[in-house]
């Protein structure tokens, strides 16, 4: 039988990284959601408007995109990286050093 389960019940980071997980799926992917939505719909009438894309938008959104993924990767425990407002914004890019699977 394994003793430190004990241990492991009472390590403070689990339980921190549960109640980061807690509030970003509460409060933080319910604004990034907002802001995807309205993003998307303020480029689709730039576009349809000025015939060209919003390109301080298409550079907002990646960060968004980069932010959401890091945030992910984090709660999923794969990863150990903390994301934003624990690092810069936006969250760390690892995309480079991963192996591209698409």
């Amino acid at each position: 039988m394994n003793t430190d389960i004990p241990k492991r019940f009472r390590n403070g980071e689990t339980w921190g990284r549960l109640a980061l997980m807690l509030v970003y799926f509460l409060v933080v992917f319910e604004i990034a959601l907002l802001l995807v939505g309205l993003s998307m719909l303020f480029q689709f009438f730039y576009r349809l408007i000025q015939g060209q894309d919003a390109e301080r938008l298409q550079s907002f959104t990646n960060d968004l995109n980069t932010f959401i993924h890091a945030a992910l990767q984090y709660i999923t425990f794969n990863s150990d990286e903390k994301p934003f407002p624990f690092c810069d914004w936006p969250a760390p890019d690892k995309a480079d050093d991963a192996p591209s699977y698409y």
